[in-house]
């Protein structure tokens, strides 16, 4: 009897050992399948604590130390390299329009380097949307960096939000708490934001704008192919990319040729302020001669309040001004440096930008133009500070 004792203790204990075997076997295969169409929660809470960690170990703030500075809040920066496109988009936004960034990530065919703007009542939302953009399309996580910034004394609650489990298959429940500029005490900082994205892009080139525009189809490879790999790309140049805006819901050209066609396009900021966009000479870029090439078709002599959108050499670019926040002379002040620095403004002839949305005066928040006169004042301060810091300049603003 003690033999077949044994023997059965023998078979117990290797039935217990392919049990186990099985198991493990099983649960890396169940782990496996987690994460598409649904983010499993090992991989997101892994995810969401290399995002909390950055914030916990937060101590960079802006010149002013009213914000906390958190570039690459998800270590994409040191994986990623520019690809064959050695032009970036600088962008930055609340969580009320982070949403965009899938369109431009579909349009745009190089690296986005984008700044988000957080606090503690919408730290949750934006926090989770970040997440979720990152893990849910596969060429966000590929050439999208993230950053973040939040005021300090948001600090403590930002700390405690409360991570979701992220479904790539449903549609979002959480909606945004604040519109652009009425964020309660927390005024807009533009430029903060737009020198921590700028800063950021590891590419030679970048075209800075704000997230509710789209590019024209192919910008980035064009602009590698016929300007860089030409070698007519200058260091001390702007290339001007013409800016139109359409109708809520309407559909975004994405060519020249449709563009033209469209009857619902018009001159970005035409019905708020003409002057500052009419020097891209609108008529004179519709009537160019048809090329399927992006070339430089006419050059500009800037003059204010002529505040165009462009790609430029990011090492030569002056950083904006972090003094100017909310509404007003915040893009402006920048190119008011670049002329006295001597840049020359350049026309691109096929390529556009198209804001959603028309802008219209009755439609901005209710404290713009206090924030526009407050921000007047130190546009002609700045200017002060120009005429010492190029003394050598013959250009004037």
């Amino acid at each position: 009897m003690k033999p077949k004792c044994f023997v059965s203790i023998q078979k117990a204990i290797v039935f217990m050992v392919l049990l186990v075997i099985f198991l493990q076997v099983f649960h890396i295969y169940l782990m496996l399948q987690e994460g598409n169409p649904i983010v499993g929660e090992r991989n997101h809470i892994s995810g969401w604590d290399q995002i909390m960690r950055k914030i916990r170990d937060a101590y960079v703030t802006d010149s002013s130390g009213y914000y906390f500075i958190l570039p690459d809040i998800l270590g994409s920066r040191k994986s990623q390299s520019s690809g064959t496109h050695d032009v970036a988009v600088a962008t930055h936004t609340t969580s009320n329009n982070l949403q965009n960034l899938v369109q431009l990530n579909e349009r745009w065919q190089g690296q986005i380097s984008i700044s988000v703007l957080t606090q503690s009542h919408d730290a949750e939302y934006a926090l989770y949307l970040i997440w979720r953009l990152h893990e849910c399309h596969e060429d966000i996580q590929r050439k999208v960096i993230f950053h973040l910034v939040f005021p300090v004394w948001s600090h403590k609650d930002i700390i405690n939000t409360t991570p979701h489990e992220i479904h790539c298959d449903k549609k979002l429940s959480m909606k945004a708490h604040y519109e652009n500029f009425e964020i309660g005490e927390l005024q807009y900082p533009h430029n903060i934001l737009r020198n921590l994205a700028l800063k950021m892009v590891t590419t030679s080139f970048v075209l800075v704008m704000d997230i509710d525009l789209l590019p024209s189809a192919n910008l980035s490879s064009s602009f590698q192919t016929d300007i860089i790999n030409s070698k007519i790309a200058s260091n001390q140049t702007a290339y001007v990319v013409p800016v139109f805006e359409t109708g809520e819901g309407d559909n975004i050209p994405s060519t020249k040729e449709d563009l033209l066609t469209d009857r619902n396009i018009q001159p970005f900021y035409i019905n708020v302020c003409p002057k500052c966009q009419n020097q891209t000479n609108y008529k004179k870029w519709k009537y160019l001669r048809k090329s399927d090439k992006l070339q430089l078709a006419f050059e500009l002599q800037w003059k204010y309040p002529f505040e165009p959108f462009f790609i430029a050499s990011k090492s030569s670019l002056p950083l904006y001004q972090e003094r100017f926040k909310q509404y007003g002379f915040n893009r402006v002040s920048q190119i008011c440096e670049m002329h006295v620095a001597g840049f020359d403004f350049s026309v691109l002839n096929n390529a556009f930008l198209v804001h959603k949305g028309y802008k219209m005066k009755n439609k901005f928040y209710s404290q713009k133009d206090v924030d526009h006169h407050e921000n007047r004042q130190r546009y002609e301060e700045f200017k002060k500070v120009l005429e010492s810091s190029y003394p050598d300049s013959k250009r004037k603003c």
